[in-house]
């Protein structure tokens, strides 16, 4: 498998995305904030420019326009001043998983019926290549085909660019069973009989192992904001739908490991080894998570996440231990930021029917901020509605740059 962030590399260096989508000069003194309100679950279409305020801080500042968009169409104009928004949607679907799950295809169904309109774009990216939807074959191929092709290519993608992710996993597994399966009696002869190498060894694969499942898995942060700062310089509806499947790692149970511990004590190579094991098992990713955050909601981005669910199975003699909460962490982090949705469900279309809905209409608001310096520092933007316990969904700001 490919490092997680090789999709993100894709996305950014792909040839002519400048020249695809409508552009723009982002002048930062006009401020643009998407926001969705609910009461409940049900979108409050009839608000008013009066009706909301917003706040740069700790700044009350003056709303100059409100508009509602529908699907890729502006359904309302209130204010003096027409800032002549961008309607135009684009897409990208961004797939992390290590298992291909059919009901993809359902997805990939629903959206091009149900949600992909003619003038919209799709970029597709696998953990090994990215893949764009021109306009040539929407209109000279049946839909049913469309689907069919980029089916082939997820799953094909997903099979050969999880390979050496899934021969680590099923090593970790294979080692992890045998270790266990010794019980603590301390008999090894036929373990290391079987296993090619006495204990020392075994463990010192095992941790090998996990080390390279861990730089398969690492997040780099360079190429998260590129892609943010890439994006920033798309107009009209930039809709990120970031596709990732729970993952397990299988692991020596805790009491073996204690087990070997005290077996071992007088042998500090194994002592260290399985010291190792306890720190990567804990081990935390070190990332700037609020300059993420903040290049992403710069960037105005609609980044919804869709947690693909996953059962571990039942293995005999290890544990399989969820490694999904460290990047689920970093991602929903993401998606609060830039008022996406988090959408955990074994059913990918009805993630992809849900999400779709929740973003498809939405209110635009305008202002210029009070007393603007281009400090390049993150302005908080916090959205209200006057007098109403409304949940209000926005971006959290923008870098004044």
């Amino acid at each position: 498998m490919k490092k997680l962030l090789s999709i993100i590399i894709l996305v950014c260096c792909f040839p002519g995305l400048s020249a695809q989508y409508d552009q723009h000069d982002v002048v930062v003194r006009n401020i643009e904030v998407p926001v969705r309100v609910y009461d409940g679950s049900t979108f409050m279409d009839k608000l008013t420019i009066g009706d909301f305020e917003v706040f740069e801080g700790d700044t009350p500042q003056t709303i100059e326009a409100l508009y509602i968009i529908r699907n890729n169409q502006i359904a309302k104009h209130e204010g003096e001043i027409d800032f002549m928004p961008f309607s135009s949607r684009h897409y990208f679907f961004l797939f992390q998983m290590t298992e291909y799950n059919p009901k993809i295809t359902e997805a990939v169904d629903f959206f091009m019926r149900n949600v992909f309109l003619p003038d919209d774009t799709l970029s597709v990216t696998t953990p090994i290549k990215n893949y764009n939807l021109s306009s040539e074959a929407i209109q000279s191929k049946p839909v049913e085909t469309i689907v069919k092709d980029m089916q082939a290519v997820i799953r094909r993608d997903t099979k050969v660019g999880s390979t050496e992710y899934n021969t680590l996993l099923k090593d970790l597994g294979r080692i992890a069973r045998s270790l266990s399966s010794t019980g603590g009696s301390g008999n090894f002869g036929d373990f290391e009989s079987s296993m090619g190498g006495d204990i020392g060894n075994q463990l010192a694969r095992y941790r090998q192992a996990l080390q390279k499942m861990e730089e398969l898995r690492v997040i780099k942060e360079d190429l998260f904001i590129q892609f943010a700062r890439q994006l920033k310089r798309v107009g009209g509806q930039k809709n990120v739908f970031f596709f990732y499947q729970r993952e397990f790692r299988p692991e020596i149970q805790a009491a073996r490991l204690q087990s070997l511990m005290e077996q071992y004590r007088d042998q500090p190579n194994i002592i260290g080894t399985l010291q190792d094991l306890f720190l990567f098992y804990h081990r935390d990713i070190s990332l700037d998570t609020e300059k993420l955050n903040q290049a992403f909601a710069d960037a105005s981005i609609n980044f919804n996440l869709i947690y693909l669910n996953k059962d571990p199975g039942h293995h005999f003699g290890i544990h399989m231990r969820e490694q999904s909460e460290d990047f689920f962490d970093v991602l929903s982090q993401i998606t609060d930021a830039t008022g996406g949705i988090i959408d955990s469900s074994q059913n990918p279309a009805a993630a992809i029917k849900n999400t779709a809905e929740k973003s498809g209409t939405y209110y635009l608001l305008y202002y210029r901020p009070k007393n603007y310096i281009a400090d390049k520092t993150f302005k908080n933007i916090t959205v209200r509605v006057k007098e109403k316990e409304f949940t209000v969904i926005h971006r959290k700001g923008y870098i004044a740059d």
